[in-house]
């Protein structure tokens, strides 16, 4: 085998028998483990130790030792499909999250380490393919996890396949009727009921979840003031139309004193709201932001009063 052959086999997980119809032996594929030259994904599949360690990466080679339609499901699936999944806390310091792939109900559940696995009918149109790989469809993606998550992740995950254009809001009715049979039906229904794509982000959703938990009026997610010709002015992460309150997530470490803004004419309360402080005192910032409303609310009433 040339280097160059050696290099096309080690860019690609591969097996031992793959590595063999290469001409390269089991011998020599130890060699290269114990040199650092190649890296064990999971048992069974190798790879060259310069391919970098992605979901994609290890997803490929589940799939190549699993038994016949297995389909990569879960968290990973969705990291397939370029949505994030909160990791979950007793995982948060894990080099790698394990691979979760569902088998056909008939074959035997694999044991391999670095795989998760579970017995699990797909229906028709649940399986797509992402770079060559089967992976459960957008849909059934997105309805797995909410209905085995808390409500928080779910709507996170919702909302990250909504933004992403993967799933339409005119489709999240059939959604909850599809699944209604499921265990985990009455999680989907309420994250489906508080999902919104408009959201940039997982900080934008948790500070709108923590303030609609709160009893706060719901806020106009994504709100955009534009010029008379359609130009994007402002957007506000979390706004109130009516009172011209609007909360922009911002990367300062502290509070910035509130100021009316004149946007397009019209007088706004900027909230710069601090993104860490919203992850680690997600209370105060509530109740900061919602003491700010209440007080513009009392003073436009007192201005229209007068």
């Amino acid at each position: 085998m040339t280097p160059t052959d050696l290099s096309a086999l080690l860019s690609r997980p591969f097996t031992l028998a793959v590595a063999a119809r290469h001409g390269v032996g089991r011998s020599v594929v130890r060699r290269l483990v114990r040199d650092g030259d190649v890296r064990r994904v999971i048992h069974g599949v190798y790879v060259g130790a310069h391919v970098d360690d992605t979901p994609e990466v290890r997803a490929r080679a589940a799939v190549m030792v699993l038994p016949r339609g297995a389909v990569v499901c879960g968290r990973t699936a969705a990291r397939l499909h370029g949505v994030r999944v909160p990791a979950r806390p007793r995982t948060q310091a894990r080099r790698a999250a394990p691979i979760e792939v569902v088998v056909p109900v008939g074959a035997a559940l694999p044991r391999r380490h670095g795989c998760r696995a579970r017995i699990m009918a797909l229906g028709p149109g649940e399986t797509v393919w992402r770079a060559g790989i089967p992976v459960t469809s957008p849909a059934r993606t997105a309805a797995d996890l909410v209905r085995t998550s808390d409500r928080e992740t779910g709507v996170v995950v919702l909302d990250g396949f909504l933004r992403a254009g993967l799933i339409a809001p005119d489709t999240l009715a059939a959604l909850v009727e599809r699944y209604a049979g499921h265990p985990g039906r009455h999680r989907l229904a309420e994250v489906v009921r508080l999902s919104d794509g408009r959201s940039a982000g997982e900080d934008e959703t948790r500070l709108r979840l923590a303030l609609l938990d709160a009893g706060v009026p719901a806020a106009e997610v994504g709100w955009e003031i534009r010029s008379a010709f359609g130009r994007v002015l402002k957007r506000f992460a979390l706004a109130w139309p009516g009172a011209r309150v609007g909360v922009e997530l911002t990367d300062d470490r502290q509070w910035v004193r509130a100021r009316p803004r004149s946007i397009a004419g019209q007088s706004w309360l900027v909230l710069h709201c601090p993104t860490l402080q919203a992850r680690e005192r997600p209370a105060a910032t509530v109740a900061r932001i919602g003491s700010e409303l209440r007080l513009r609310e009392r003073r436009n009433r007192g201005d229209i009063a007068a």
